[in-house]
């Protein structure tokens, strides 16, 4: 080695140079690095399991499903949707008639009312992370909302479990993601039906987002495991209900329903409060007509080339919106 070439092998190794290198380079990265650490990301819990893991074939499956929708959009500004939160290969295709009514409008923030499946909880959980990720990628929780929503208090708090392994909210998020383009979304999981509840949880959000360009999300699938025909009965007769655009009646009428005796009938609607905090929200933001899009259970998808109509899950889709 040459007396150059050792010079330069020193200059460039040397202790000074490496300090210099780590002011220079190393420490303006650790803020951002700090910064990505600390961001609290919702991971998905059902993907592979309620719909593909896979980034291109959840992309094709969901742009199928709405691709095969042949309704036309609905002339008004949609306030509200209702759509089911099962597993795609039974409920997708319902699901896929409410977000086609959305598909390439603009929404500034989605609000996702789904039930809890695995956390007893009183009131509301809005959900207090920075995103929640699915195999499209990553959708922006609106902090701002949440902040107004947790310091109102009352119905509102944040209980983590209820979200981490709830899929009534997760199961939206893939669909908006491919209807829509520049939105954030504010997840709320509710409790034990309550209708006071439903009624303190729909003034706060009237309060907080009647100046906003949101769209409400009611996920819910509707009758548990009566058989086919039964199904189609409660169904189709709960669908009317909510077409008289009365949040009460609907809530009053799974009581009803379930006094019949219906054989295996445990519910009408699994999002009862979603659907029914929906409606008393959508109707004082101003909307005044309700479309029913598409009905189906699972007794309508052959698996296998088998049909299950002994037991049985309804799925509705419904639109909410101001003429």
């Amino acid at each position: 080695m040459t007396d150059k070439n050792k010079k330069l092998n020193c200059s460039v190794f040397s202790p000074r140079w490496w300090t210099l290198f780590a002011i220079i380079i190393i420490i303006p990265c650790l803020p951002f690095t700090i910064a990505v650490a600390k961001e609290r990301i919702r991971k998905p819990a059902v993907a592979g399991y309620f719909y593909p893991n896979d980034k291109e074939e959840l992309t094709k499956t969901v742009d199928d499903f709405i691709s095969n929708v042949k309704q036309k959009q609905i002339r008004g500004k949609i306030l509200g949707l209702m759509s089911p939160h099962a597993g795609y290969v039974f409920s997708g295709h319902v699901a896929a008639y409410s977000y086609m009514q959305i598909k390439d409008k603009n929404y500034d923030t989605i609000i996702i009312l789904g039930p809890s499946h695995h956390v007893y909880l009183k009131g509301a959980s809005v959900g207090n992370w920075d995103a929640y990720a699915t195999p499209l990628g990553k959708v922006n929780v609106n902090k701002e909302i949440v902040n107004i929503l947790l310091s109102i208090g009352g119905p509102f708090n944040f209980v983590e479990q209820a979200h981490i392994r709830e899929h009534s909210v997760e199961t939206q998020i893939p669909f908006l993601q491919r209807v829509l383009k520049n939105f954030d979304i504010v997840p709320i999981v509710i409790g034990i039906p309550s209708l006071s509840y439903c009624e303190k949880i729909s003034k706060a959000l009237v309060k907080t987002v009647e100046k906003r360009n949101v769209l409400f999300v009611a996920s819910s699938d509707m009758s548990h495991f009566p058989n086919y025909v039964n199904a189609n009965k409660v169904d189709r007769k709960t669908l009317s209900l909510m077409e008289k655009f009365d949040p009460e009646l609907v809530f009053n009428s799974e009581k009803e329903v379930l006094k019949e005796g219906i054989p295996n009938l445990s519910t009408s609607l699994c999002g009862l409060s979603s659907v029914v905090t929906l409606m008393m929200t959508v109707k004082e933001l101003g909307g005044n007509a309700i479309k029913i899009l598409h009905y189906a259970n699972s007794g309508d998808v052959s698996i296998h080339g088998r049909r299950e109509t002994r037991r049985v899950v309804g799925y509705g889709a419904v639109a909410f919106y101001k003429k």
